[in-house]
């Protein structure tokens, strides 16, 4: 991807893929740890998000069959995302995002009837 990170969530800017669900909660304390120390801040995952909020996961479960939580940068607006399938126990990933398009926005529907 061509976004760029900033000094404060570069120490992010990594894609980690996991397959367990202790790699998975290695990657969820990390994050934790970023959100705390105002790195990153969670935002709204859109429709796709789970029924369990971020700071309720527990290794201990219950969890969700998909998970997704989406974070961004508070200073270059860089968005990451974390997401897993837990059911079949698949793994998930940490990586850099594109920021989500509202599709329901005056900005995206503007756009999107000047190309068409």
């Amino acid at each position: 991807m061509g976004e760029m990170t900033c000094s404060r969530c570069e120490n992010l800017d990594e894609y980690v893929r996991f397959r367990t669900r202790g790699e998975l909660f290695r990657a969820v304390s990390t994050i934790r740890q970023a959100v705390s120390d105002g790195e990153i801040e969670e935002i709204d995952a859109g429709p796709m998000k789970g029924t369990i909020a971020f700071s309720d996961l527990s290794e201990a479960g219950p969890l969700d069959d998909l998970l997704l939580y989406r974070f961004r940068c508070p200073d270059c607006g860089q968005n990451f995302v974390l997401g897993a399938e837990t059911y079949h126990g698949s793994g998930g990933s940490w990586s850099k995002s594109a920021p989500m398009i509202d599709v329901a926005s005056q900005d995206f529907k503007a756009a999107f009837w000047r190309q068409a």
